[in-house]
């Protein structure tokens, strides 16, 4: 093809390289010395050069570098320059393209600007025009690339302030386990063995990890409502009188109303979980006496292990028992009291809750 350029033949400015690293120029062209008058042409202008006379070896300069205008023919061998554009695009590239053609195909050009061409020019155009287009699509592709930076960086914010959000409820109820600590120092880790072995039967039940966590992260706050209690009641030793027992179940519901004032869904979740814990499969539980599934899988899961824990322990009414008994207790009530699903779960669990038990010992208060 002969081409007549005319920044060839009259130099741009007064020949002097300005020594300005300005950007990254690839020019594509089949033509050995278009791509010389090019060359000259950029690198006068202060930008480094890169060369390709195919696409194939064009992509090749892409995917290795950052390139930050392609000067583009659409006729060349083997696959079209507009090819070439469609990849840039997919490939995501900061790059900025400037379609340099000797084509007068309408639709070529129509075809080049709908997929992101800055500029359709024909290869007879003045140097000065070539110049001006480099330095607005050297422009383009800067404006590119700092607002994907920018949205990297907001992304990233974004992201930082989700994960802070979604650990939130955690370490509110982590602060609220503590205030129950400060309140009842006896029973101050059996909250986090509910929370540890919570997650442990949840997982045994089929539960993913993720929502078996955040199952343990909200049945920490399953007794939260004793701090309603008085101590006289709370550290009673010796069983409760009718009337005692009746202010004790009250710690159910104060809790989930505690809890549910919250708006937030593992608050609510934590609610369900304070309200329910101490329905039974059978319907004999309080606060409403629910039957069977009525009572949500939640608080079952919190329910059974907050009772294998307890039997387990010594508290100031009761001596700790033994595995076998606690075993046969729970064999006795298997469809009673507990789902006879969750009292299997707990049993093939039992194992690593013995594990969980002694890495989370009982607390020792100090002398007063």
């Amino acid at each position: 093809m002969n081409e007549t350029f005319l920044f060839a033949e009259h130099p741009l400015g007064d020949g002097q390289d300005r020594g300005v690293d300005a950007g990254c120029v690839l020019l594509v062209d089949d033509e050995p010395l278009v791509r010389r008058s090019l060359r000259r042409l950029a690198e006068h202008a202060g930008h480094r050069v890169l060369e390709a006379g195919s696409v194939a070896i064009a992509r090749d300069h892409l995917k290795a570098g950052s390139v930050d205008v392609v000067l583009l023919d659409v006729g060349l061998p083997g696959e079209s320059g507009l090819a070439l554009l469609k990849d840039i695009g997919l490939l995501e590239r900061a790059a900025s393209t400037v379609i340099l053609t000797g084509s007068e195909n309408r639709v070529d050009m129509r075809t080049a600007l709908a997929s992101g061409a800055l500029s359709y020019l024909r290869k007879s155009v003045d140097a000065l025009t070539i110049e001006a287009q480099i330095e607005i699509a050297l422009g383009q592709a800067r404006a590119k690339r700092e607002a994907r930076a920018s949205q990297r960086q907001i992304e990233g914010s974004l992201a930082d302030a989700l994960a802070s959000w979604e650990s939130l409820p955690r370490k509110i109820a982590v602060s609220l386990c503590t205030a129950w600590d400060l309140r009842h120092v006896e029973t101050s880790t059996h909250v986090r063995r509910i929370g540890a072995y919570t997650k442990e039967l949840a997982t045994t039940l089929g539960l993913s990890d993720q929502d078996a966590t955040a199952l343990g992260d909200a049945a920490i706050l399953h007794d939260l409502g004793k701090l309603a209690i008085p101590d006289a009641i709370l550290c009673k030793p010796g069983p409760l009188t009718e009337q005692e027992f009746a202010i004790m179940k009250r710690h159910a519901a104060e809790g989930a109303r505690m809890l549910g004032s919250m708006e937030h869904a593992f608050f609510a979740r934590a609610a369900s979980i304070a309200l329910n814990h101490h329905e039974r499969w059978d319907g004999s539980g309080y606060p409403n006496g629910l039957v069977g599934d009525a009572c949500p899988r939640d608080a079952r899961i919190v329910g059974i292990v907050d009772v294998y824990d307890a039997l387990g322990r010594q508290r100031c009414y009761k001596a700790a028992w033994t595995d076998e008994q606690v075993a046969a207790f729970f064999r006795e009530n298997s469809g009673k009291q507990f789902e006879t699903v969750m009292v299997d779960a707990l049993f093939e669990s039992m194992p690593r809750l013995r594990e969980l038990a002694f890495e989370i010992p009982e607390s020792v208060a100090e002398p007063g």
